[in-house]
């Protein structure tokens, strides 16, 4: 039985905070999961949290012209005025690309009212870090359509192979081996 079925049956016995949190665990292991982030915008509903079920429903496909929806976007906007507060009171655990169209354009749409606001907001798993040797964590995706793990669904995104991911962690190695010798000769040389 996967999340959603034991979500719904939560539900159906009556235990909405039960499901709800359910579902919030849920998006870490498959953060754009849309059938996860539909039910969590109803669960919201259920609780009377028309806000939160409208930063949910952002990450959807779910149309800005639904009666529904287009309240809960309404009074997520009622509770978080400046669009930053908005931004950071979202539920984003994957890259924004792994989003359906719709949600990339609202994100889009959000990080340009940030800007205007003349602050700065990139989705957070956007943002790339360098690390002192020089690799990123784009390092570890795949472009090209590389196999995609099977425990998550990534909306079309997809993450290098074992094979890249053990070079990748070979090459980190050996950077901070040989940054380390450096270091060595450097003190007692």
């Amino acid at each position: 039985m996967d999340v959603i079925d034991r979500a719904q049956e939560d539900l159906a016995r009556g235990d909405t905070i039960g499901a709800r949190d359910r579902l919030v665990r849920a998006l870490h292991r498959n953060p754009a999961s849309p059938g996860i982030l539909e039910l969590l915008a109803y669960t919201h509903l259920v609780l009377g949290d028309r806000a939160a079920a409208g930063a949910a429903w952002f990450l959807t496909d779910k149309s800005d012209d639904d009666p529904t929806a287009s309240a809960a976007f309404a009074a997520l906007q009622r509770q978080y005025r400046s669009p930053l507060a908005l931004a950071e009171a979202l539920p984003i655990h994957a890259p924004s690309d792994w989003y359906p169209g719709r949600a990339r354009v609202r994100l889009e749409r959000l990080e340009a009212a940030v800007e205007a606001n003349g602050q700065r907001w990139v989705p957070p798993r956007d943002v790339v870090y360098f690390d002192e040797d020089g690799l990123n964590s784009d390092d570890f995706y795949g472009s090209d359509g590389d196999q995609v793990d099977s425990d998550y669904d990534r909306a079309g995104s997809s993450y290098r192979t074992v094979r890249q991911r053990a070079i990748a962690a070979t090459i980190v190695i050996a950077i901070a081996a040989t940054s380390a010798s450096v270091v060595l000769a450097l003190v007692f040389g």
